[in-house]
């Protein structure tokens, strides 16, 4: 697992090149945001390394944003698992992937659910720590994002990626799945919601922590045709 620093207070954990998960520093120790593939807990806990692990922080119920998180759970004391309250469903095993009233659909994407229980639920506008939660739907019903208002850093899940170029993953390359899985009107809505925040650098779900904020945005909103 691949290493990187974001911002002042983040650490990108990287596996395969291309699956991304962060730790963010707070008084009281790290939020894990995202729980990477499956059978990466061991690489998580090891770069946290004397710094306790307190909280997961889900963008999303996806299989690569949730794969370690039972295994952390059962490993961690105390350890608290934090999400979307529409997250709820479609993290069940099996999963609910019923559509509520007024939500385009289907869902897609990988959903294989987790045995854990949100212990708390977060919606827009709360504050964890230094983090400013921020509603991001158009991946997938109940995405989140999560700025780090001490040095404006948006953690934004798979509203974006960076694999090539930046782009809203609802029109990323030919070759790259995400694109499928999102509500394209409503992922580009987002990202003009998101110029109206104080982002000084993305980091995404996939790809490299890139810097820049209204014009770095402006720029996928730009590419977004179609």
């Amino acid at each position: 697992m691949k290493i990187s620093s974001v911002g002042e207070y983040g650490k990108q954990l990287t596996r395969l090149g291309a699956v991304n998960c962060f730790l963010v520093l707070e008084d009281d120790g790290y939020t894990l945001i995202d729980g990477n593939l499956k059978g990466t807990e061991d690489e998580i806990l090891r770069a946290a390394g004397d710094v306790p692990i307190r909280r997961i922080l889900l963008t999303h119920p996806h299989v690569d944003h949730v794969g370690s998180v039972d295994a952390l759970m059962a490993r961690v004391a105390g350890l608290k698992l934090l999400a979307s309250e529409r997250s709820i469903p479609i993290l069940q095993v099996p999963p609910d992937l019923s559509l509520r009233p007024g939500e385009v659909g289907p869902i897609r994407g990988g959903t294989p659910g987790i045995a854990t229980k949100v212990s708390q639920t977060v919606a827009e506008g709360d504050r964890l720590g230094s983090l400013l939660v921020i509603d991001t739907p158009g991946h997938i019903h109940g995405h989140q994002a999560f700025l780090d208002e001490r040095d404006g850093t948006l953690y934004a899940g798979d509203e974006f990626g960076s694999l090539g170029k930046f782009n809203i993953t609802g029109f990323m390359p030919w070759w790259f799945p995400l694109k499928a899985f999102s509500n394209r009107d409503q992922a580009k809505d987002t990202a003009r919601k998101l110029q109206g925040y104080p982002v000084q650098r993305v980091a995404c779900g996939h790809g490299r922590v890139l810097e820049g904020g209204r014009e770095l945005v402006q720029g996928a909103i730009d590419r977004a045709k179609g």
